[in-house]
C-alpha cells in the first residue's frame, strides 16, 4: 500500500542511502506532494556523494522545500561526474534566496544539461 512520505519525520532520509550504490548511474525520484521539508531536501542532497551517478531527476513539487531546502540542494554541484540535473521544486515556498542557492549549480564540474522548474 501507498503511504506519504512525512516531513516531521525526515521521511527521505531513507532514501539518502543510495549513494552507496557503487553502480548507481542513473536515478528519478517523483516525491511530489509528500509534505516533504528542508530536511529532507537536505538528506537528498547526500546523493552528490553517489561514486557513479550521471543523472539525476528530483521531483520535489508541491513540497515544503523552501530556501533552506534550495541551499541544501546547491550541493548538488560537487557531485563530481553528475551530467544531468533536473529539479522540481514548483509550488515548494521556493523564493529568490532559494533560486539564488541554485544558480550555485553552474559551478557542477561534468554537468551539461540542467533543468529546474520553480
Amino acid at each position: 500500500t501507498w503511504a506519504p512520505i512525512r516531513s516531521g519525520t525526515g521521511g527521505a532520509k531513507p532514501l539518502a542511502a543510495l549513494r552507496e550504490s557503487r553502480a548507481l548511474q542513473s536515478l528519478t525520484l517523483d516525491l511530489g506532494y509528500n509534505d516533504l521539508g528542508p530536511i529532507d531536501a537536505k538528506a537528498l542532497a547526500a546523493l552528490k556523494d553517489a561514486p557513479s551517478l550521471v543523472s539525476l531527476a528530483l521531483d520535489l513539487g508541491a513540497n515544503a522545500v523552501g530556501d533552506e531546502g534550495c541551499r541544501a540542494l546547491a550541493a548538488l554541484n560537487t557531485a563530481p561526474l553528475l551530467r544531468a540535473l533536473s529539479l522540481t521544486l514548483a509550488h515548494s515556498d521556493v523564493r529568490s534566496r532559494g533560486a539564488h542557492a541554485l544558480a550555485a549549480l553552474k559551478d557542477a564540474p561534468a554537468l551539461h544539461t540542467l533543468t529546474l522548474n520553480l
